[in-house]
């Protein structure tokens, strides 16, 4: 009998285990799974998207059911009625919602831990924004390195000004022509594809033009790049847009262009040495690679952000171009901001390609009034400066940007750009050195415009028309820079390079 007992007793402890891990499987199944909210997720359950204080009380009241100045687990799961189907899903999330939002740990969120919260979230740079931002650094490296070059392989080739001017036109005719495609793509394929895509056109670009031997072959590597920085630029805007808020867009922006140019600056000196080491056809070949290798390392490093803020997945939206061409129109018809927006950009661009590229060097590489012109190198040197002054002033600019507002920088921006180039003729009549002050003022205002058009595009229009604005500000911007060197230098050659510094200061006020 005892020995029964005994044999009892060590068959019921060795099932125990197996009861007690079969009990807890059962109740890891039936409990909701946990789930990662991320900030972006909260912001569009809220339905959040100017981040005012305003419409902040509103959605917490809104949340709120029962009107006790608290939100608790319950309310929280409502936030997700109409996101999720499933019952755990919003379970889940609600509890996702106490974690990050309940700050003294109470079960329940307060309204001064609910603003607090999501104003320190949503005025946060997102981390995911520095390898994109790396990826534009090494894209800036190579487009400097060819800077110097090109001129000197149109030379090599014996084309003269018409060629040349058909060749630079083919690479903004394309760009011109692929920025809505791309906003389609940039839906349909995603963000990352798109950055990754547009460096392997442009790596093409190079890699055409190194084994190109006529006026036809370099206007076709050349449109090749154009393409490829239309994909570029949209895939990379896009992200930018989907890692902030309007309290953080301009900041989120910023470093892509700041470290685009930073590439450029350091470029020239890279592709000089090379070029003097391999010649002009070889240094395109290698730079193509270069920028080949750029294009691994975007399809490896950065974080697909496409439906960021989603909760589910689904299928990507309807994106052909003609669906596209519609979102443009209905945006210009809908947003007066937008519309404002494209013509101040078209206004910067035709400004910067007619007065800043092609007038201000004439008259930095011609004698004016007794002084001495300036030799490449020098002329170099000014718009390095020009460009150092974009890099350093581009954080803060866009930490004010995001303060006041992107639409509230774009007036003052302007009218300090218009001042540079309003004073250039006087500028010139004195010395180089003075002309150097009126292009750091040139440069100083360009740095205040910097990302808060696209920002500010962003913020005019639906969630599902970003990629639409954003096309329809940069094709406003691709025809300023096809158009303004045209009009102002012939502006200049009729009435003298004064006359169109006036008119470009005229055209921006």
């Amino acid at each position: 009998m005892l020995r029964l007992a005994a044999t009892t007793a060590r068959r019921s402890a060795a099932k125990r285990p197996a009861r007690l891990l079969a009990s807890a499987k059962q109740a890891a199944k039936a409990r909701a799974p946990e789930r990662d909210l991320s900030s972006r997720q909260l912001f569009a359950a809220l339905g959040l998207r100017t981040f005012s204080r305003e419409e902040l009380r509103q959605r917490f009241d809104a949340a709120d059911a029962d009107a006790d100045g608290y939100l608790t687990r319950s309310e929280a799961a409502e936030l997700f009625g109409r996101s999720l189907d499933v019952e755990a899903d919003r379970k889940a999330a609600a509890r996702a919602v106490l974690r990050r939002l309940d700050k003294d740990q109470d079960n329940r969120v307060s309204w001064d831990e609910f603003r607090s919260t999501i104003l320190e979230e949503a005025s946060r740079r997102d981390r995911r924004i520095w390898p994109l931002a790396g990826t534009m650094f090494l894209g800036g490296l190579s487009v400097g390195a060819v800077m110097p070059i090109m001129p000197i392989l149109v030379s090599e080739l014996g084309l003269g000004p018409a060629d040349y001017g058909v060749v630079i036109s083919a690479f903004g005719l394309a760009k011109l022509a692929g920025n809505v495609p791309a906003a389609a793509l940039v839906e349909s394929l995603g963000r990352r594809p798109l950055v990754a895509g547009g460096l392997l056109m442009i790596a093409s670009g190079y890699g055409v033009t190194a084994f190109a031997d006529s006026t036809l072959d370099l206007a076709g590597a050349r449109a090749l790049t154009g393409l490829g920085v239309a994909g570029l630029v949209t895939g990379s805007s896009m992200a930018a847009a989907d890692l902030s808020t309007p309290l953080s867009r301009a900041a989120t922006q910023a470093p892509l262009g700041a470290s685009f140019n930073a590439g450029t600056i350091m470029g020239p000196a890279i592709g000089g040495g090379l070029a003097a080491l391999v010649g002009p056809s070889a240094t395109f070949a290698a730079v193509g690679g270069f920028v080949a290798l750029d294009a691994i390392f975007a399809r490896v490093m950065l974080s697909e952000t496409r439906g960021l803020g989603s909760l589910e997945d689904g299928p990507p939206p309807d994106t052909k171009i003609s669906t596209i061409v519609r979102r443009v129109k209905r945006s210009l018809n809908n947003s007066s901001e937008l519309r404002r927006l494209c013509v101040a950009n078209y206004a910067y661009w035709a400004t910067l390609a007619g007065a800043s590229m092609t007038v201000l060097p004439l008259v930095l590489a011609t004698d004016l009034g007794g002084l001495q012109a300036l030799g490449p190198g020098q002329i170099g040197a000014l718009f390095a400066g020009q460009a150092c002054i974009s890099v350093v002033g581009a954080v803060p600019a866009a930490s004010l940007a995001d303060k006041y507002g992107p639409s509230t920088m774009i007036p003052p921006a302007l009218l300090v750009y218009a001042a540079a180039f309003g004073s250039l003729p006087f500028a010139s009549a004195h010395s180089y050195e003075a002309v150097a002050c009126a292009m750091a003022l040139q440069a100083c205002g360009s740095c205040l415009l910097g990302s808060a058009p696209s920002a500010a595009a962003v913020n005019a229009v639906a969630d599902r028309d970003r990629a639409a604005a954003l096309a329809a500000l940069r094709v406003c911007g691709d025809v300023g820079l096809l158009t303004g060197a045209a009009a102002l230098g012939g502006v200049a050659a009729l009435s003298g390079t004064d006359a169109a510094f006036f008119c470009a200061s005229f055209g921006l006020v």
